[in-house]
């Protein structure tokens, strides 16, 4: 699953400013992804770098090759060496890399988180992230309504550090515990593995057979999930209710081993990102904190301009 979009992506201020007056002079903006060639963040960037070829700022985007705090970390420190004036953050740990962007605050590059705030908020001037808790709710809702509310059910993500995906659970187990007849057997970890997820979901189906459902809450979980099901031949007896996109899920889903996926809306969250940075360097005023749709995929809905538009992007147009 790997991306055609450059580690590094580039914008100069020179490009064009497609509409809208841009700013008094050009500003920098780095957009530091917590993986790269991950299809919701490379549509993140996808919609930075139209906002910013818009607005006429120059706009980098660098992340490291793997789903790490330590390489992150590594990524942070050439970034805040280059002095952007701002950077957009997708953070792997919500605490481990906080002391190295109050320097970075400390030293006047403003700090606004993508996909998931910090422990410490007094670090990013905003937050833009779906909300997480809802989506896992409502993950909750469809596998019930697709299990015939009976059954036990799992759920799958990377580890117990990971912020987002654990307000995903959160959400999901709240919902889940409404249903007296599913039996919520507990959450397994993969380490953002597709393998791994793979053979998890398939020892799972083997050690109880009663499994009706899977939640697999991170991209790698639900494109192992379907490896899984489809390995132990339970495809449409285990149902799979995922959360983000890539193209083997989309496919998952037009065959219909993924029942259901949550898609959120990275594209737009890229071009949100890039226009609040602009007005926070500007002097405007911005919210704290901002929500984002998504939409539920499934076999039926697809391929509709409606839920297409939310579809994860590994290219840019």
């Amino acid at each position: 699953m790997r991306s055609n979009i450059a580690t590094v992506l580039t914008l100069s201020a020179a490009a064009v400013c497609l509409g809208g007056a841009g700013p008094t002079k050009p500003h920098t903006i780095t957009f530091i992804q917590s993986l790269t060639g991950n299809p919701f963040y490379d549509t993140v960037a996808c919609g930075g770098a139209d906002a910013a070829k818009r607005l006429g700022v120059t706009f980098n985007v660098q992340g490291p090759a793997q789903y790490q705090p330590q390489m992150q970390m590594r990524v942070l420190d050439a970034v805040i060496a280059a002095h952007p004036e701002g950077i957009l953050f997708a953070a792997t740990d919500p605490v481990a890399l906080t002391p190295t962007l109050l320097q970075a605050k400390e030293q006047g590059i403003k700090i606004l988180s993508i996909d998931g705030d910090l422990k410490d908020m007094s670090v990013a001037i905003a937050n833009i992230q779906s909300d997480n808790v809802d989506g896992g709710m409502q993950a909750a809702q469809h596998l019930a309504e697709l299990i015939g509310d009976k059954g036990e059910v799992m759920a799958m993500m990377n580890s117990p550090s990971a912020a987002v995906a654990g307000q995903r659970l959160e959400g999901f187990t709240t919902e889940i515990a409404k249903h007296p007849n599913i039996k919520y057997i507990g959450v397994q970890y993969s380490n953002n593995q597709t393998a791994k997820a793979a053979s998890i979901v398939s020892s799972t189906i083997a050690a109880h057979p009663e499994l009706a459902g899977v939640f697999t809450i991170t991209t790698n979980n639900t494109e192992g999930a379907a490896t899984g099901v489809r390995e132990s031949q339970r495809v449409g007896k285990v149902k799979i209710v995922g959360f983000d996109t890539s193209d083997p899920i989309v496919e998952a889903i037009r065959s219909g081993i993924v029942s259901a996926d949550v898609v959120q809306y990275p594209y737009g969250v890229g071009e949100l990102g890039v226009q609040m940075m602009v007005d926070a360097l500007d002097g405007k005023p911005i919210e704290r904190e901002v929500h984002t749709p998504f939409v539920i995929a499934t076999p039926a809905n697809v391929d509709t301009p409606e839920v297409q538009k939310f579809i994860y992007k590994t290219h840019c147009s």
